[in-house]
């Protein structure tokens, strides 16, 4: 039997590279998949993979999470076509690339909203449902800019939505205890990207701007979406029915080990 027959599990971001592996990876797993994204023809793309490789899986794009009201209707459509909410996988995230000096109010109002502002909504929306079951695991995946800046990396509000994301995943955790639901943030590094197109901007892994970066893991590499997939997977799972309030970095020794590449 698959560990998550009968589960039901929404997926925010599922046009996106990780939201896509995710997709697939619970579909395979058993679960029955609601994603969204705000971009139409990637959240299809994925839905389309999935349901042709045996899973099932349904979608909603476009869609804004954080829209309350549209939040609410991605949440409904799961209850009618399924009964039930059991996994709240939040992946969707966006950001606003520029140094502090530079960036603009615009440049912190978007970051906090695409990435700590839909996963407060998103959790709301699903919150009563868990409630009434007793039963439910939200797990929100942050970033290890949470925990540490990257200096490298001129994002003027992205550790504080994360730090944010982090501190909202405990206070879902402490309020939720009670009532069986559990809560948990994973922090990954830098993951490759290889579906991205050959060019002079990215490097072999397909990241721009990140060799610098990813050279500080000490495994020598980025994650592949699939290791921070699986780490959501366990979580998700009843095998991880004693872990709930904490961050979990998957991130190659990058937040954990200081590394100097000379040596």
């Amino acid at each position: 039997m698959k560990e998550f027959n009968d589960k039901v599990v929404l997926i925010t971001g599922t046009g996106g590279q990780v939201g896509r592996v995710a997709a697939q990876m619970f579909a395979l797993a058993g679960a029955k998949v609601l994603g969204c994204d705000i971009a139409t023809e990637p959240a299809e793309e994925t839905c389309r993979r999935v349901n042709e490789m045996g899973g099932e899986m349904q979608s909603l794009a476009p869609l804004d999470l954080a829209n309350p009201v549209e939040a609410q209707r991605w949440v409904d459509e799961a209850i009618a076509l399924w009964g039930r909410i059991d996994v709240l996988f939040h992946i969707a995230a966006g950001i606003a690339i520029a140094p502090f000096n530079e960036a603009s109010i615009e440049h912190w109002d978007l970051t906090i909203r695409n990435e700590l502002t839909i996963a407060y909504v998103a959790s709301r929306a699903v919150w009563p449902h868990m409630l009434k079951q007793k039963k439910g695991v939200i797990v929100c995946l942050s970033s290890i800019a949470g925990h540490l800046e990257l200096a490298g990396f001129p994002a003027v509000a992205h550790g504080a939505a994360n730090a944010g994301l982090q501190a909202l995943t405990r206070m879902l955790a402490a309020q939720g205890a009670p009532h069986g639901i559990r809560a948990v943030s994973i922090s990954p590094g830098l993951i490759a990207n290889p579906d991205a197109l050959s060019s002079p901007t990215l490097d072999e892994y397909g990241l721009p701007i990140a060799r610098p970066l990813w050279r500080h893991a000490p495994l020598g590499r980025p994650a592949r979406a699939a290791e921070i997939v699986e780490t959501a997977l366990f979580i998700a799972s009843d095998r991880a029915s004693y872990i709930t309030a904490t961050d979990i970095a998957v991130d190659g020794g990058m937040s954990g080990i200081i590394w100097n590449s000379k040596v």
